[in-house]
């Protein structure tokens, strides 16, 4: 049986109502932002989101956090306090935030800007060196969505583990762009998570790419809540 995981999409918007949503650290994070904008966003999307699945109003969700690597409370996955039923996992570029919503297994979710994918080192620092062959007849605009949804996948993973970056995206090896999403290989230090099931993720907005992971066996059905 596929496992159901909701996800929402939200427009970044610079809109002082919603940072009404937001709790105080929360709004102490978003002021230490260049641009707010986009973590406001983010962050009031998933309080919605949330609190329509968990059918609890908005102010009540509290979070909390917990870094699988050094076991530091400040920084790492977040969780929803009493509800380790639940996980969720929260993205965002300047323009456009993402959440992906689970019941049971970690959930991991990234979207990425397809003009973000831009750049010279993209291979040496994003692919294991047998990646690059799935990449050699792809040009254009093409090749900078391929490269956004291959960097998606591995970051949707290092999202649902917990472990971010703190795990180097070379090590993480995934199908190639014309491949149905799956993880080939984990070659970090950090313990290989059990089991890993991967999709892509249709958004509305055709300038990104976005993937979601699972901590689990089961196939993932993807749908919307938004």
């Amino acid at each position: 049986m596929a496992l159901r995981v909701g996800l929402a999409e939200a427009v970044v918007a610079d809109e002082p109502s919603l940072r009404d949503l937001l709790d105080d650290t929360e709004l102490a994070r978003a002021d230490r932002k260049r641009d707010p904008a986009p973590f406001v966003s983010a962050h009031a999307l998933a309080r919605r989101t949330l609190a329509r699945v968990l059918h609890v109003d908005p102010a009540d969700l509290a979070f909390e956090r917990r870094c699988p690597t050094c076991g530091s409370e400040r920084h790492g996955k977040p969780s929803i306090v009493a509800r380790p039923d639940w996980s969720f996992s929260l993205s965002y570029t300047d323009t456009l935030a993402v959440i992906a919503v689970a019941q049971g297994p970690s959930v991991g979710i990234d979207v990425e800007h397809v003009e973000e994918a831009d750049f010279d080192s993209f291979d040496r620092l994003t692919l294991a060196e047998e990646e690059g062959a799935a990449f050699a007849q792809v040009h254009g605009r093409d090749l900078l969505a391929a490269r956004a949804q291959v960097w998606a996948r591995k970051e949707a993973i290092l999202k649902a583990t917990g472990h971010g970056l703190v795990v180097d995206p070379t090590e993480v090896v995934v199908t190639g762009p014309e491949s149905p999403a799956a993880l080939v290989d984990w070659r970090a230090e950090e313990s290989r998570p059990e089991a890993v099931s991967l999709a892509d993720a249709d958004l509305r907005t055709p300038d990104h790419r976005c993937a979601v992971a699972v901590l689990a066996e089961d196939a993932l059905e993807v749908h919307r809540i938004d």
